[in-house]
Order: C-alpha cells, then sequence, then structure tokens
C-alpha cells in the first residue's frame, strides 16, 4: 500500500512538474513574441523623406513584406541567415510591413520576432493608407510584393518584385 501510494505521488509530482515546465516555457514563448520592436513606427511621407535623407551616403535595401506573401517570408529568412552567419556586420536593411490594418498588430509584431526584426528599423503602412503609401514609395508600384528596393549612396532607388536571390542579397549588403 505505501508503495503505491508513494507510486501514486511520484506521478502526481511529475505532472505538476511537467505542467510548471510547460507554462514556463509558454510563457517566455509569449514574452519573446510580444516584444515591442523598438524602432516600429508607421510609414508617413515625412518619415519615408527622413529615412532616405538620414542614410544618404549608405547602400541600403528596403524590403516590403506583408502577413499573406508566403514568398515574403522566405526572403525575411533568407535575410535573417545571412544575418546569423555574418554576426559581426550589422546589414543596412529597412523593414516595410505593408498590412494597412491596426487589426493585424500582433501578427506583426510576432512576424518581427520570429525573423529577429525588432533591433532595425521597422515601417508599416497607416491604417487603410495601403494605395497613397505605396505611390509615395513609387508611383509604378501596384503592390505586388515581395518588394524590395536596392538603394545606392546616391539615394537612387532601384525596385524590385519577386522573391530576391540569396547571392544578389549578399552581394548588395555585403560586397561579397
Amino acid at each position: 500500500m505505501i508503495k503505491i501510494t508513494n507510486l501514486c505521488l511520484a506521478l502526481v509530482l511529475l505532472v505538476i512538474t511537467s505542467s510548471c515546465s510547460q507554462a514556463q516555457k509558454q510563457s517566455a514563448n509569449s514574452q519573446s513574441l510580444n516584444v515591442e520592436p523598438q524602432n516600429s513606427r508607421t510609414f508617413s511621407k515625412e518619415s519615408f523623406i527622413a529615412l532616405k535623407q538620414g542614410k544618404l551616403g549608405e547602400r541600403w535595401l528596403m524590403v516590403i513584406w506583408s502577413l499573406d506573401c508566403p514568398a515574403c517570408f522566405k526572403e525575411l529568412k533568407l535575410i535573417q541567415d545571412l544575418q546569423k552567419a555574418n554576426p559581426n556586420q550589422t546589414l543596412n536593411v529597412i523593414y516595410l510591413n505593408a498590412d494597412d490594418s491596426d487589426e493585424v498588430a500582433f501578427e506583426r509584431k510576432q512576424v518581427l520576432a520570429v525573423y529577429e526584426m525588432q533591433k532595425v528599423a521597422n515601417f508599416h503602412f497607416a491604417d487603410g493608407q495601403a494605395d497613397r503609401s505605396r505611390y509615395q514609395i513609387d508611383p509604378n508600384w501596384y503592390g505586388e510584393l515581395p518588394r524590395s528596393y536596392f538603394v545606392n549612396e546616391k539615394g537612387e532607388f532601384h525596385g524590385k518584385s519577386g522573391l530576391l536571390d540569396e547571392k544578389l542579397i549578399t552581394e548588395w549588403l555585403l560586397g561579397k
């Protein structure tokens, strides 16, 4: 009887310990997904002008992505892997989320956390302002994604629609 009681007690403790451990993991995961992006801002004409002026003399990449764009996630992963492979070099990338609804703020934060994008400048279109924002960036861009802009030291934008090639990203950002 004592052996059965000890066995039951051990099982109960195991279940409790396991449940607590799982709850701690879920809490940690929730906290990491709810990280507020340090540089996240609403995209506006003024912020775009300031960004371009602040980056004159630099070579950089603006990556535009959306929550409903599977190819965008492949591109975000490519850039994340490139950063991990070159930890001593900060990639000069600006991220812009093209979803123009405040209702997706939580999902946007999750993506920023998953792809480790919180430490670089992040922008998102203002609620209901996608058409206007796209036009401010490029009057000839009609919303196809993924969309990226290679910006040279003179501030000249060269747009490309579709998934970027890893070699092209590496050459542009690292000069390799």
